[in-house]
């Protein structure tokens, strides 16, 4: 079985799907009509700091805006088509440098302690900002699976060798949809976020421009791995890596 083929196939089906549901199913438009649509019957939570009233008609108002906004449709749309070329030389190799030069630091600092585990998991997690540490752990009864990106992958927290170590910044692979709520301003992109309940939209729109990082991150590893493994961190034969933010649910990004 080649799982680095199967994982790759899986990023691809994931950014794919992700494209077509953000241009059909959900959205921007679409969404938008639905929450207008079911306004009258979704219940609030009350607040004895909140005039309900009040808050209902801001949020109807702005729903109604936004609705109105063609030109704001037209760009939601058109920003899902703007994912960063991974495969370009510049984008290759800013991902390179930054998986050599953090492993490498992460082996300076594990000369330094005593321990007898080996490297078999490898995590970049991030938090809300997209900035990546590298945590990693053994757990050598580990069975490889394809992650769906709502499970969470059960491992040994207590054969760790470290956690939180460097930083990976994923902005360039973000940088269009960075660009574009630069523009929109932060009173739009709040509205626009606070408008379609839990569905926090252009934070998914991120979400989605960071699986086409992973698929970058994949195709550098594919590249560079035996660089990766001729630093001086103890790994297994197999070394399975990971992409998720923090306390969520993993992808598969890697096997070295």
């Amino acid at each position: 079985m080649d799982k680095n083929k199967l994982i790759k196939e899986n990023l691809e089906y994931h950014i794919y799907n992700s494209k077509r549901l953000f241009k059909e199913q959900f959205s921007f438009l679409n969404l938008l009509k639905r929450e207008l649509d079911e306004f009258n019957t979704t219940k609030c939570l009350t607040s004895s700091n909140v005039n309900i009233d009040k808050f209902k008609e801001r949020k109807k108002n702005d729903l109604i805006e936004l609705l109105g906004d063609t030109h704001l449709h037209s760009q939601m749309n058109n920003i899902i088509d703007e994912l960063v070329n991974i495969r370009e030389k510049s984008f290759q190799g800013y991902t390179e440098y930054q998986l050599i030069n953090n492993l490498s630091e992460t082996s300076l600092d594990m000369s330094k302690k005593e321990s007898d585990f080996k490297l078999d998991l490898l995590f970049l997690e991030h938090d809300y900002e997209f900035d990546a540490c590298f945590c990693g752990y053994e757990d050598s009864n580990y069975n490889f699976k394809l992650l769906s990106g709502y499970e969470y992958l059960k491992y040994d927290y207590n054969k760790e060798l470290f956690n939180g170590n460097g930083s990976f910044d994923y902005t360039p692979f973000l940088r269009p949809i960075l660009k574009f709520e630069e523009n929109l301003g932060k009173e739009k992109v709040n509205m626009i976020n606070e408008s379609l309940g839990k569905f926090y939209y252009l934070d998914e729109i991120k979400k989605f421009f960071l699986l086409n990082g992973f698929l970058g991150i994949h195709l550098c590893l594919d590249n560079i791995g035996s660089k990766i493994r001729q630093l001086d961190i103890p790994m297994n034969d197999e070394v399975f890596i990971f992409g998720n933010e923090h306390d969520c649910e993993e992808l598969n990004i890697y096997v070295l």
